[in-house]
């Protein structure tokens, strides 16, 4: 279990209860990849059998991170290294979309049409999303729509619909964990 993790969604409830106003912090991969733990942990499926991880290595914390709550038996990494370090597969970026959790840790435009329904995409980089894409897709972002969804003042999935959270420089959690850092 990653508390790291924890003190994010702690973090994202109290911003929407007014509990707290935190320090800027930067940005890190260990902070992209928790808030899109807790984004996963809200907008995924029940119980996800699969996760691809999209870019280099930083991409290895969004799997630490979304083992908190989840235990992935698919891991599809369009990285030959990351696959070796995860003990994942090494696949092309289409199988890798496929996947109940998508993570992108790289720059790169998605379209609706490369995803299946009920695919979760945490967008933990610059990502483009397509027209169609921003029409069907339930879009949540870190600094209004995942604290109000970790605190409970909204709803989070639905039903098979495709959701993406798009993370910006996740701000909110990069200050928790830097309050974690003695």
């Amino acid at each position: 279990m990653a508390e790291w993790v924890h003190a994010a969604e702690r973090a994202y409830v109290a911003v929407a209860t007014g509990g707290a106003t935190l320090p800027s912090a930067p940005s890190s991969p260990r902070a992209l990849a928790a808030a899109g733990a807790v984004a996963s942990h809200y907008l995924a499926v029940g119980t996800p059998r699969s996760i691809a991880l999209v870019g280099g290595e930083d991409a290895v914390h969004s799997l630490v991170a979304h083992r908190t709550w989840f235990n992935p038996t698919d891991i599809r990494c369009t990285s030959g290294s990351v696959a070796a370090m995860v003990g994942g597969r090494f696949v092309p970026l289409a199988e890798a979309l496929t996947a109940d959790i998508v993570c992108i840790h790289v720059a790169m435009p998605l379209a609706a049409s490369q995803l299946r329904r009920g695919t979760h995409v945490n967008a933990l980089a610059s990502v483009e999303l397509d027209e169609e894409l921003q029409k069907l897709a339930t879009i949540v972002d870190e600094p209004k729509g995942l604290p109000a969804m970790a605190a409970g003042l909204v709803d989070g999935r639905q039903l098979d619909e495709l959701t993406v959270f798009v993370a910006g420089d996740a701000s909110i959690a990069a200050a928790a964990l830097a309050q974690l850092e003695p």
